[in-house]
């Protein structure tokens, strides 16, 4: 073989290693990759698109004709229901904000496991089923203020999410 060869397969053997090197998938003494955090915007950009609420509803007093009684209740539900959504927003927010923390801390000593990632994480989606569900519950005692024609009315307007299987 001459020097030539020999320079030749050298060089080949060479960046064939580097190649392997670089390109062979790492063993477990390698570092572990990073879990990605997942942010959860305090404030939705767009409200749960599910039946109107009672001050949705008075928002369309004109076009379903309402009686000064109906108005009246509505406006019950809607302080009721305000009040009832700005705490569990409230309580849904510092949820969030400590299970933020407690990824951030994970994943910064990457000691957490799935068991406590999903037990940490339960709070926050109980929370959020809660208010989920305790809009669902008002929204339905909203509509029985309504009379059934206003309730198909209020149905077939533009931008509304009733559910017509209940």
């Amino acid at each position: 073989m001459s020097s030539r060869m020999r320079s030749l397969s050298t060089a080949a053997a060479l960046v064939a290693a580097v190649l392997v090197l670089a390109l062979w998938p790492r063993t477990v003494d390698g570092p572990t990759p990073r879990l990605p955090v997942a942010s959860i915007p305090a404030s939705r950009s767009a409200p749960w698109p599910g039946p109107p609420t009672a001050l949705e509803i008075l928002d369309r007093a004109e076009v379903l004709a309402l009686r000064h009684g109906q108005m009246a209740r509505l406006r019950a539900l809607g302080r009721l229901w305000e009040g009832e959504e700005r705490g569990l927003e409230g309580a849904i927010r510092d949820a969030e904000r400590e299970l933020s923390a407690f990824m951030r801390d994970a994943q910064a000593s990457r000691s957490a496991s799935v068991h406590q990632i999903q037990q940490r994480s339960a709070e926050f989606s109980e929370l959020s089923a809660t208010l989920r569900e305790g809009r669902r519950r008002h929204s339905e005692e909203a509509l029985r203020v309504l009379d059934g024609w206003q309730r198909q009315r209020l149905a077939r307007a533009p931008g509304n999410a009733i559910r017509r299987d209940r």
